[in-house]
């Protein structure tokens, strides 16, 4: 017998063994889902190879191993290779390996076991206890339930993680008024089929090789072996379809297509006559992860010499395979795509596949129009942008092989390349790499692990590399590969710093600075694009109250609400919570309130006052809250539609708009005093990026940095072009203090809805680790209350490791894990997080 191997998606650190599926001839094979019992209940695993003969007996009790209940899959849905990633992955981050793989697996495929209620006879004859119930007699589920007589598996599930209703579900149940049925809950995601229409094969063999391409043609050439003579009718369809035929290559026709073609297709196809010709059958389509097609992008007539020089280092690691680790450190509009596509492109004469990520689905538009154009339906995106069925459809093009290049944000870090050639992370800098929920995992490190794994060249490419990533470069970990020069020798943009404490403003009700204005109205009467930079959306930051100074605050979170005025309304931008704006002060109950600070929609509003015969729009999430919006505004940048185009970090950086020659950064001050230590290496990059959009084209740019800190490493360095010397400077700063690329960092995070058993909870834990944990080792901090302290109604602390000796932290964590039920009761919720991007 055959014992297997299996991840079950269930908060359980190790893998499980399972025996054959008693009710299948085949074995389940690596990479397929099973559903498989566990407990009470049936889960969703993974077959991750076979498993050694379990020991009959243990410590005196006989084990018995179940079966497999049932296959979920014909066809793996990874690759054998995946599964050492997965296990590195759960190890590294402390997270089950079920989880892991759901994790990168598509949504909506898992199955599990659900439940639905049923009323008695006898509760329909006692239905009055159930109507009457002081708590939930007056429920919406009630009245379902006593109307229909059931409540469907998606409410019972919501009213079953309720542990109150739950209790009180199992009473009736006792009682004999209800029963709480099992069933199973299947998948909400699965392949789209279409109806299509084919010849029968005699009828097919006769036309296969005609060389005609009409429909009428192909009918004469059929006529004398039909069946019988088809009518008027009949003819007509057949000579349609054959036309279909002709164009999709011989294969078989759509119904749907042939309905439009046709109008009365459907009705004529249930004819005898037509049965003797047709056979009807059911084939997969793929749902178009597009839209629409991406634009075409030309190929450069010649390569300049320094994209030349760094191919001349990466293509030789490409066709001889192996792991290698590039950094390709190249300023803004040096070619840094072009690099990327030669590169890929040899990948794929070794016949490899090759992986591109991006930090944001903003940034993938734009190179998939690159890599669209030069490989076609090779590639496969992944992003969160798509629909559930439509990232099913790209994982199964993947899979499959045929798709063979694939671009998305850091989850497409998990696509089931096999064969991997080449793994690209552009902008490799961005934060946006770290998942700061569930599974915290940075995209970014898992695309290096994968390379290793795969024995393939990694690049990492960016103006401004993560202190880190530079690091290890100088270091020569990394091979570090240079571009300091824009495609056709245009020049990087002359930057002007304006100091708003010092500066002079003829209208003090406004944000923009006079120098920052007459830049713009002499950009407007050239003709040329502007682009104004603001790190905030919304119309104010914050809602004052005159009379006693109070802040309008979000009361589940604990942060100041933003004016949208364009909405009406005030916004909490963590939980999504909103007031009206004729809201009394919670301090002294005055009207009396003010907004105040900046935002994206204010500013938008301060140009069109100044500017009214300018074309202005704006680009934030409130404008362009879905990728059609953003392309179709991307578009109408392009086409020179719009003058001036004010936005936040989605405007920041990738973009490539050659007629913008004028960027104001019209506060760059908002990051610099977070409370994070990588705040300073954040601003310079978002400086430095944001200023790398003016002057990529014909025509040299110019920008305007607003600040109050001129002085400030980032805005200074930033204002130069100088990375260097800022690296050199924050590594220095790093260093005394211990960070990172000098130590790891650790973060544990706690939460609950009660303040007091969170605060305990995380002393707890911290007097754990600091009993065990050697000066040599590493270093903790805290517990503190977290800088956002309460956040969607759950109280917050946190923990920092300094990891000095990663291995002996990652070990203490380990026994933290195991010890975690004496440290933290069922009301708070622990979370490791390896190696952190978000401090807050």
């Amino acid at each position: 017998m055959h014992y297997y191997e299996v991840a079950v998606v269930a908060p359980l650190i190790n893998t499980l063994t399972y025996g054959p599926p008693v009710e299948h001839d085949l074995r389940p094979v690596t990479g397929q889902r099973v559903l498989v019992s566990l407990g009470a209940r049936l889960v969703t695993g993974y077959i991750l190879g076979k498993a050694q003969p379990p020991v009959q007996e243990s410590a005196g009790h006989k084990i018995i191993i179940k079966p497999i209940v049932d296959l979920l899959d014909r066809d793996p849905l990874f690759p054998a290779c995946m599964v050492p990633l997965y296990r590195w992955i759960a190890d590294y981050y402390h997270y089950p390996i079920g989880e892991v793989i759901r994790t990168a697996l598509p949504g909506g495929i898992t199955a599990g076991s659900g439940r639905i209620l049923r009323i008695t006879e006898q509760g329909k004859q006692c239905g009055a206890i159930l109507a009457g119930d002081a708590k939930y007699g007056d429920c919406s589920w009630m009245k379902t339930l006593l109307a229909t007589g059931m409540l469907k598996e998606a409410e019972t599930g919501r009213l079953w993680r309720k542990s109150a209703v739950r209790r009180r579900l199992k009473k009736w149940e006792n009682q004999g008024l209800l029963v709480i049925e099992e069933v199973l809950a299947r998948e909400k995601n699965r392949s789209k089929l279409e109806r299509v229409i084919s010849l029968i094969p005699e009828l097919e063999s006769r036309i296969r090789d005609c060389p005609s391409r009409e429909g009428e043609a192909l009918y004469d050439r059929l006529r004398e072996y039909l069946p019988q003579a088809p009518g008027k009718a009949e003819q007509t369809l057949l000579t349609r379809f054959l036309s279909l035929y002709a164009v999709g290559g011989g294969q078989p026709v759509g119904r749907r297509d042939l309905n439009r073609a046709y109008a009365n297709a459907g009705k004529i196809l249930q004819r005898p006559v037509c049965r003797e010709i047709f056979i009807e059958s059911k084939r997969r389509i793929y749902r178009d992860p597009f839209g629409e097609r991406p634009r075409f992008m030309p190929r450069p007539k010649v390569l300049t010499d320094e994209q030349k020089q760094v191919l001349a280092g990466i293509v030789p690691a490409v066709e001889q395979g192996g792991f290698a680790r590039f950094l390709l450190f190249g300023v803004t509009g040096c070619g840094k795509t072009e690099v990327y596509l030669q590169a890929a492109k040899k990948a794929l004469a070794a016949n490899k596949s090759v992986l591109v990520l991006v930090p944001e689905i903003a940034l993938s538009s734009q190179l998939e129009a690159h890599f669209y154009s030069r490989f076609g339906d090779t590639l496969a995106v992944l992003h969160s942008g798509l629909t559930r069925g439509q990232r099913f459809d790209e994982w199964q093009r993947i899979v499959s092989g045929r798709a063979r290049v694939v671009i998305g944000a850091r989850s497409a870090v998990f696509a089931p390349l096999p064969d991997t050639g080449l793994i690209i992370v552009d902008e490799e800098h961005e934060p946006a790499y770290k998942q700061d929920s569930g599974l915290c995992y940075n995209g970014r490190d898992l695309a290096i692990l994968r390379a290793k794994l795969a024995k393939c060249p990694v690049v990492l490419g960016s103006a401004t590399p993560t202190l880190t990533s530079y690091y290890h470069a100088e270091s020569g970990r990394y091979t570090l590969l240079t571009m300091k020069k824009r495609v056709a020798d245009q020049q990087m943009p002359a930057v002007e710093i304006i100091n708003l404490a010092r500066v002079e403003k003829s209208r003090q009700d406004l944000f923009l600075s006079d120098q920052l204005i007459k830049a713009l109205e002499d950009n407007l009467a050239r003709g040329q694009q502007s682009l104004l930079f603001v790190n905030r959306r919304g119309y104010a930051s914050f809602m004052l109250c005159r009379d006693c100074g109070h802040v309008i605050s979000c009361r589940h979170c604990r942060v100041s609400m933003t004016l949208h005025r364009g909405a009406g309304r005030l916004v909490c931008h963590y939980c999504g919570a909103n007031l009206p704006t004729d809201v009394l002060c919670p301090g002294c109950r005055t009207g009396k309130i003010i907004p105040l600070g900046i935002g994206s929609e204010r500013v938008e509003n301060e140009v069109a006052q100044i500017f009214p015969q300018a074309r202005i729009a704006r680009l934030d999430s409130d404008t362009a809250g879905s990728r059609k919006e953003y392309l179709a505004l991307l578009a109408r940048v392009r086409s020179r539609d719009i003058d001036i185009l004010i936005g936040t970090q989605m405007i920041a950086k990738g973009l490539h708009f050659p007629h913008v020659t004028l960027v104001g950064v019209v506060w760059a001050d908002s990051g610099l005093n977070m409370p994070d230590y990588k705040a300073t290496e954040r601003t310079f990059a978002l400086l430095s990026q944001v200023t790398g959009r003016a002057g990529r084209g014909e025509v040299s740019g110019r920008v305007i940095i607003q600040t109050h800190q001129p002085g400030h490493p980032a805005v200074s360095f930033a204002g130069k072009h100088d990375y260097i010397g800022f690296y050199k400077q924050e590594l220095a700063s790093r260093s005394s203090l211990g960070y990172p690329p000098f130590a790891r960092l650790f973060s544990l995070k706690f939460s609950g809805l009660q303040e007091e058993p969170v605060q305990q909870a995380a002393r707890k834990v911290a007097d754990f680790l600091r009993n065990r944990i050697r000066s040599k080792e590493g270093e903790v901090l805290g517990p503190a209350p977290a800088p956002l302290a309460l956040l969607r109604d759950r109280y917050r602390y946190q923990i920092l490791i300094k990891g000095r000796q990663t291995a002996a932290v990652h070990d203490l964590l380990q026994k933290v894990l195991a010890d975690k039920a004496s440290c933290c009761p069922g009301s708070v919720r622990m979370t490791i997080d390896v190696d952190p991007e978000n401090m807050m």
